[in-house]
């Protein structure tokens, strides 16, 4: 399915519900952040965010806005996909059926302390923004990429 405009409320309602109904999540503690792209950031999503999220929601359109090309920022970007991408597709999934299989079980095998670990990066990455007013880092986070770097805690069981 491709995420659009009309689609993307659709899809966070769903991801939504899902998420708190199995976390037990406290709305009112939690923040939301997003990438730039279009479908999230219509009028029709963003009035959705807001919504739930009043004065806890990073994209673009918001304040604080979506820092754009800020990969190193973003816990998938920095470490899950690749970590995803190693792992999942040497296991040659031959159906989305399969996929979706073998994603779920390789996010359930991150082990907990590697989530833990994320947090502490996160919050060093987050620090360093600080402390440089928001510019840029020129160096590399690690010298190794992907599994060095921690993982996405919000997907871990």
């Amino acid at each position: 399915m491709t995420v659009n405009t009309e689609r993307d409320p659709q899809v966070m309602t769903k991801f939504w519900a899902a998420l708190g109904r199995r976390r037990g999540i406290n709305r009112a503690e939690q923040w939301f952040q997003q990438d730039g792209a279009t479908p999230h950031t219509s009028n029709e999503s963003l009035t959705w965010l807001r919504q739930r999220f009043p004065d806890r929601l990073i994209s673009r359109r918001c304040d604080p806005e979506w820092a754009p090309h800020s990969p190193d920022l973003c816990p998938p970007d920095f470490y899950l996909w690749g970590y995803l991408k190693d792992n999942v597709y040497i296991n040659n999934p031959q159906t989305i059926s399969d996929l979706k299989a073998v994603i779920t079980q390789k996010i359930r095998q991150i082990p907990r302390e590697e989530c833990v670990r994320v947090i502490g990066n996160f919050t060093r990455r987050l620090q360093v923004c600080l402390q440089r007013g928001g510019g840029t880092r020129s160096t590399s986070w690690s010298g190794n990429k992907r599994h060095k770097l921690e993982t996405w805690w919000e997907l871990h069981p």
